[in-house]
């Protein structure tokens, strides 16, 4: 699921690339894109290239986007805000936190904005196929124990942390904590962790596995209300201190119905390529280019 979701989202960002470059091609004609000493790259070469090395690929899926949001529309299906976070909150999940994901959308050169429009267009599909999809109690309940592993919530911690570059001024300010400083205020003052230092080093709930492994280790051998000795990660180092724990906890099928109806209703729907097959046969694409042409038969047309 998270290869096919990378691969997607960097198609995603190509397609956004791509219409930049034509824009300004279109705008700037034959006036060069960059120059080498005193020769000229123009635009149109450089559009030439780049429809060789992947124009086909990304036209192909801006045409299917645009297939999909029209589908959609015509059946009165709608994604809201609500569902693209929701979509963004399990692939943070998956890569760790929201930090994680976003250093794997930098790796592809893309932004939040690309990811949430590709996630909605993703969720429009998903809605085409199962619109009509029925599903029993019984086939709930059936796939619900068949995958209980799925539904349980691993163990987490809630904690702050002060985050300083050297060991000496580490050990200072846990001296200025056991003599009854206050860790919040330290931690406005002190840290150097751009993402917590204004609010006071909350890094909120985490699970094993999310942060820097010695952070991890000391943070989950803390009891509630404890504060670490001084900590050394890869990035500096740490003074934790836990503030809530919430042991692993098996869900209920009540308390994850809807995630268990999605994945039946995912499992007898149609396969998304089935689907877009149907909502091209229903469409007249016309591609005016004759280099791009061929864009057709990977479309179905």
């Amino acid at each position: 699921m998270r290869r096919r979701r990378l691969v997607i989202g960097v198609v995603a960002g190509v397609c956004v690339l791509l219409a930049v470059i034509i824009g300004s091609y279109v705008y700037s004609d034959m006036r060069a894109v960059a120059k080498v000493n005193n020769r000229s790259i123009t635009w149109q070469s450089f559009y030439d290239n780049l429809v060789k090395q992947g124009g086909k690929q990304v036209l192909t899926a801006m045409i299917r986007e645009e297939l999909i949001r029209q589908a959609a529309a015509k059946e009165g299906i709608q994604v809201s805000k609500a569902d693209v976070d929701a979509e963004i909150a399990d692939l943070e999940k998956q890569f760790g936190s929201a930090g994680g994901l976003d250093m794997v959308l930098a790796q592809y050169g893309m932004s939040r904005a690309d990811l949430e429009n590709q996630v909605r267009t993703n969720l429009m599909l998903e809605k085409l196929a199962t619109k009509d999809v029925k599903v029993t109690e019984d086939e709930l309940k059936k796939y619900y124990e068949e995958h209980k592993s799925d539904y349980r919530e691993p163990e987490k911690i809630k904690a702050r942390h002060i985050l300083v570059p050297d060991e000496k001024q580490a050990k200072e300010i846990l001296a200025k904590l056991n003599e009854g400083a206050d860790f919040v205020q330290l931690a406005k003052e002190k840290s150097t962790d751009p993402g917590t230092k204004d609010k006071g080093g909350d890094l909120g709930y985490f699970t094993r596995g999310t942060m820097d492994p010695a952070f991890d280790k000391a943070a989950f051998s803390l009891k509630v209300g404890e504060t670490s000795g001084v900590v050394k990660s890869a990035y500096g180092y740490h003074i934790i201190r836990v503030e809530d724990r919430k042991p692993e906890k098996q869900l209920t099928l009540d308390e994850v119905r809807d995630k268990v109806e999605r994945q039946v209703k995912r499992q007898k729907a149609k396969p998304s390529q089935e689907v877009l097959a149907e909502i091209s046969s229903h469409s007249k694409v016309k591609i005016n280019s004759k280099e791009l042409e061929s864009v057709k038969y990977s479309l179905g047309l």
